[in-house]
């Protein structure tokens, strides 16, 4: 089984760039059901979970709590 770090390594272009969301989340859900064979929901389901973990795309009500403190 893959890691969340595993998983994370796939949001990464080959210039070590982040990748746009999008791309990463449909990378990770396609190796989960090529790769580990899980099926489309269990595969999204840990797509997404990977994602909000990774800390790459803050979620933007998070950032909006950020800024308003800072006011």
């Amino acid at each position: 089984m893959n890691t969340t770090e595993s998983l994370r390594a796939l949001c990464f272009d080959e210039k070590g760039q982040p990748k746009p969301k999008n791309d990463c989340r449909a990378t990770i859900i396609n190796h989960l059901i090529l790769e580990e064979s899980l099926d489309i929901d269990e595969a999204e389901d840990l797509a997404e979970k990977t994602l909000n973990q990774s800390g790459l795309w803050p979620d933007p009500k998070d950032e909006l709590e950020k800024n308003s403190d800072q006011v």
